[in-house]
């Protein structure tokens, strides 16, 4: 069951006109700063001056000055660390076992005589060989020179042989001597050491056909030339042989 309200006493219009624009004033502040975004407070300012220093040649710099003047800091963390890490390289030092001392030059070590044999008296050999004296050189291009001329003279002994065994197998060819030819051959022989004939070959013609031929087959004909001689230093040789077709002239 409701009960009626008592009747409230009638305010005054103007009264209650100003009481509900108050009213409403308050609710507008109150929901405008509870809706603010928020402030973000402006940086701090840094103020710097700037100072020109002039700069004489006779004084020193200001800056430097001011350097000089300024007293260094005390650094005694450094000194405490420094004075904490000597000992350790000592126990390092010390546990690693110090080699005996060697001599003094280690790299050039005094020549010990060896204990004996045959080899101690052998003369020391270098990889250079030395310079050979002019007369040394001299002595040795003679005994060249002279060995040369030996082998040379036993050369030309052997072919005088050659040649006079062939002048005394030698016959005139019948149409040579009907037509009056001369002339002289040359062979060119290969002769082994033991005298065998090894080759033949025409070094210079007589200018006839005739002569030519009857000179070659002759030495065909031949069993074989005399050896070599025992100093001759050669296995086999090459030697020309001049043979000469010459008529005698009767008076």
């Amino acid at each position: 069951m409701w009960l009626p309200l008592p009747a409230l006493p009638r305010l005054d219009r103007r009264f209650a006109t100003v009481l509900g624009l108050s009213l409403a004033l308050h609710a507008w502040l109150l929901a405008g700063n509870g809706w603010q975004r928020p402030v973000t407070p402006p940086l701090p300012t840094i103020l710097a001056s700037i100072r020109q220093i002039e700069v004489t040649e006779s004084g020193p710099h200001p800056a430097a000055a001011a350097v000089a003047t300024t007293p260094a800091r005390p650094v005694e963390a450094a000194p405490q660390k420094a004075r904490q890490s000597l000992p350790v390289p000592a126990q390092r030092a010390a546990s690693t076992p110090v080699p005996a001392a060697g001599p003094a030059n280690p790299s050039v070590p005094s020549p010990v005589p060896p204990a004996g044999g045959p080899t101690s008296a052998g003369p020391v050999v270098t990889g250079e060989a030395l310079p050979k004296s002019p007369a040394v050189v001299a002595e040795s291009a003679s005994e060249s020179a002279a060995a040369a001329r030996h082998q040379g003279d036993l050369l030309a002994a052997y072919r005088q042989r050659v040649s006079d065994l062939l002048a005394r197998q030698q016959e005139y060819p019948r149409v040579a001597a009907m037509r009056g030819w001369e002339g002289e051959v040359r062979l060119r022989l290969r002769v082994a050491r033991k005298g065998s004939l090894l080759g033949i070959q025409l070094d210079h013609s007589s200018g006839f056909e005739v002569l030519d031929q009857h000179a070659v087959s002759m030495l065909e004909r031949l069993a074989g030339l005399p050896a070599l001689p025992d100093a001759l230093e050669a296995n086999e040789i090459q030697v020309v042989v001049p043979i000469n077709y010459k008529l005698k002239k009767t008076t």
